[in-house]
């Protein structure tokens, strides 16, 4: 009897002692969310949000106007440990009992920034090349938008812009003259066959080149410009100048000139922006490079291959002394501009029309 009163109390000594080094060096049981879990000794609420171990989760982050913005970057977890709130230090204890809630939802915050606001272009005169009379100059405005998502839902005026005023100019009259223009060269077999066309014909053209890839095929550019045709800045790498930062518009246009006069020699004195896109501060930017602007007024859209007919008969179609032909020699497949070429030379040659450069087209008549 006392043999087994002696066991008896050996065991529960054995398993108070089991207990209490569980407790004091753990694994140990605790209850998370309703269910029992075995937790390392010393582990704090942070450890058991980040192994995912309660059962809620961050609130969501939602933009100023109430949309999604990031799932589960709002408010964190609130845990509570043995009905009190727990900081993310907090440890969990021997036997604790931990609850967790959701998050609380949050709403991005806002910035106040000054910003400034593009001049509108005011158009003067009628022609094709464009040059900027007036610079014009920002604005600035105030305005509240998300930190994060930037979107803008508030904004006041502070100073108006003032427009930048460019100068569209006509040719000199009387003379029944025509530029023809090729953009995106030069072009592998492309820009040779219209090159080839123009030395049979006698006539000169004029060649927008883009600087990217004048320098990965200079031996064509070369040929071009042996040819006595006109080489012209079409930026460096095509790059449509919209919504750019002005350091990209300035590389662009400034790389595309110098590419151009590192490899042939010549600075060019014309600039087509690619598209045709403009703002403010390309046409700045432009003459403070020494550049003129240039677009066209015959666009037969050849670049989307509508047919070598159809080509033709947009240009012959709308020629004018003066008209400025935008065509392309590179940028892909252009075996119907080449074969419209053809029939566009020997049309415009039928109505008496001298082709030729646009700085030609542009000079002044000799008395």
């Amino acid at each position: 009897m006392i043999r087994r009163r002696l066991l008896t109390a050996g065991a529960i000594a054995l398993v108070i002692a089991v207990v209490l080094a569980g407790a004091l060096f753990g694994p140990y049981l605790v209850t998370i969310d309703g269910y029992p879990q075995w937790v390392g000794h010393g582990t704090t609420v942070a450890e058991l949000v980040a192994q995912h171990r309660v059962r809620a989760f961050p609130g969501d982050l939602y933009d100023i106007r109430g949309g999604l913005l990031e799932p589960r970057r709002g408010d964190p977890v609130v845990v509570e440990v043995n009905g009190s709130i727990a900081s993310s230090e907090t440890v969990v204890g021997f036997g604790a009992t931990v609850t967790s809630q959701r998050g609380r939802n949050a709403v991005e915050p806002t910035v106040v920034t000054t910003v400034e606001t593009t001049p509108t272009v005011v158009y003067r005169g009628h022609g094709p090349v464009e040059s900027v009379e007036s610079s014009g100059t920002p604005g600035t405005a105030r305005e509240v938008r998300g930190a994060i998502s930037g979107i803008v839902i508030e904004s006041a005026r502070l100073t108006a812009p003032q427009p930048t005023v460019v100068r569209l100019e006509p040719v000199w009259p009387g003379r029944k003259w025509v530029a023809l223009t090729f953009d995106d060269g030069p072009w592998p077999g492309s820009t040779d066959a219209v090159l080839a066309q123009l030395v049979a014909a006698k006539v000169k053209a004029t060649f927008f080149m883009v600087g990217q890839t004048l320098k990965s095929r200079p031996e064509i550019g070369r040929r071009v410009l042996a040819a006595g045709m006109e080489v012209g800045d079409h930026s460096y790498s095509h790059k449509y100048l919209v919504n750019d930062p002005p350091d990209v518009v300035t590389r662009e246009i400034a790389w595309g000139a110098s590419t151009i006069e590192d490899i042939l020699g010549v600075r060019p004195v014309w600039y087509r922006p690619a598209g045709g896109f403009v703002t403010p501060f390309v046409f700045s930017e432009a003459r403070r490079l020494h550049l003129r602007v240039v677009l066209w007024t015959i666009d037969p859209h050849d670049y989307r291959r509508p047919g070598v007919k159809v080509i033709a008969r947009r240009v012959l179609d709308n020629v004018r002394p003066g008209s400025v032909v935008l065509m392309h020699d590179g940028g892909g497949d252009r075996s119907q501009t080449v074969a419209a070429l053809q029939v566009i030379l020997k049309g415009l040659a039928a109505r008496g029309y001298s082709m030729v450069t646009l700085s030609e087209l542009y000079s002044k008549p000799k008395p």
